[in-house]
């Protein structure tokens, strides 16, 4: 088995290996070829229909069984009405995406998202840890929560202009994680 290990000071190879790991080629805006690509979405993702639950998902509904990041994202994507979402690992690394992504990926916004998340933790360790947030810009929004998934590793998931975007459909995604995480990785 190969070792890919990076200084955590080192940007440019710490980006390389998680743009291999996404399936994102090296260059930029090139897509590696293999049988599982991620799938590119250029258009907002169609709208859920109202089922009488805030932001259109019932918690009792059914779970899929997924087997790579790209269709649970797309989901996922799908659930909270979003442009775009990509998943971030415990040590920072971007791991998969869907949706609108821009050409150099998520990676940076992926780190220091998690990192940011991380920081909040200890800001007040009386209030326990923080489970969402979400990020007001000019022309844009970013919300994310933290997922506890088997063995206690803290993945975050993450949207960008996602209308559907509250505790329903938090839980809704989590338990979808949880259900399918083992064949996931």
């Amino acid at each position: 088995m190969t070792t890919n290990t990076a200084g955590s000071s080192d940007v440019d190879i710490a980006r390389a290996l998680s743009r291999r790991l996404s399936g994102l080629g090296s260059g930029p805006g090139s897509i590696a070829t293999g049988s599982q690509p991620y799938l590119r979405f250029t258009s907002p993702a169609a709208p859920v229909a109202p089922s009488g639950e805030p932001g259109g998902t019932r918690i009792d509904e059914p779970l899929n069984d997924f087997t790579r990041w790209d269709e649970f994202l797309a989901w996922s994507l799908n659930t909270v009405r979003s442009s775009a979402a990509f998943a971030v690992d415990p040590q920072g690394f971007v791991i998969g995406s869907s949706g609108n992504v821009p050409e150099d990926g998520f990676e940076g916004t992926g780190a220091e998202l998690s990192y940011v998340m991380s920081q909040a933790d200890v800001m007040n360790p009386e209030m326990g840890s923080l489970r969402s947030i979400a990020l007001e810009f000019a022309n844009r929004r970013l919300s994310g929560f933290r997922s506890e998934v088997p063995g206690g590793e803290g993945f975050v998931l993450a949207f960008i202009d996602a209308e559907g975007f509250n505790k329903t459909t938090q839980e809704q995604i989590a338990r979808q994680l949880e259900h399918s995480f083992s064949v996931l990785l």
